[in-house]
C-alpha cells in the first residue's frame, strides 16, 4: 500500500537506545529526563559542565542520561500496579 512506511527496530540511526545506556524506550527517556529536569530546577547540581544561561535544564538532563551519568532502577510492572492499588486505597 502506497504511503505506509514500516519502521524496523533493527535499523540503527543516530538516536537508537543503544546509545542511551539503560534506556529501553523513548517513553522511559522522556520520564527520566522529566524527573532529572525537575531535580535541576529545584537546585540539584548538573553532572556535566553546563552554562545554565545557555543550556536549559531539559538539555542538561538529556545529555546526562545520554552519557549514563544518572543512575536509575527500572521498576517492574507488578511494582507499578501495586503502587497504583495502594494509591487508590488511600484515596478511598
Amino acid at each position: 500500500m502506497a504511503g505506509i512506511v514500516e519502521v524496523s527496530s533493527n535499523v540503527r540511526n543516530g538516536n537508537t537506545p543503544a546509545e542511551w545506556p539503560g534506556i529501553v524506550s523513548r517513553f522511559q527517556l522522556v520520564i527520566l529526563a522529566t524527573h532529572r529536569s525537575k531535580q535541576l530546577l529545584l537546585g540539584a547540581q548538573p553532572r556535566i559542565a553546563a552554562d545554565r544561561l545557555k543550556r536549559r535544564n531539559t538539555s542538561i538532563a538529556l545529555e546526562e542520561l545520554r552519557r549514563g551519568l544518572i543512575p536509575f532502577k527500572p521498576v517492574a510492572v507488578e511494582e507499578i500496579q501495586s503502587m497504583a492499588l495502594d494509591t487508590m486505597n488511600v484515596a478511598l
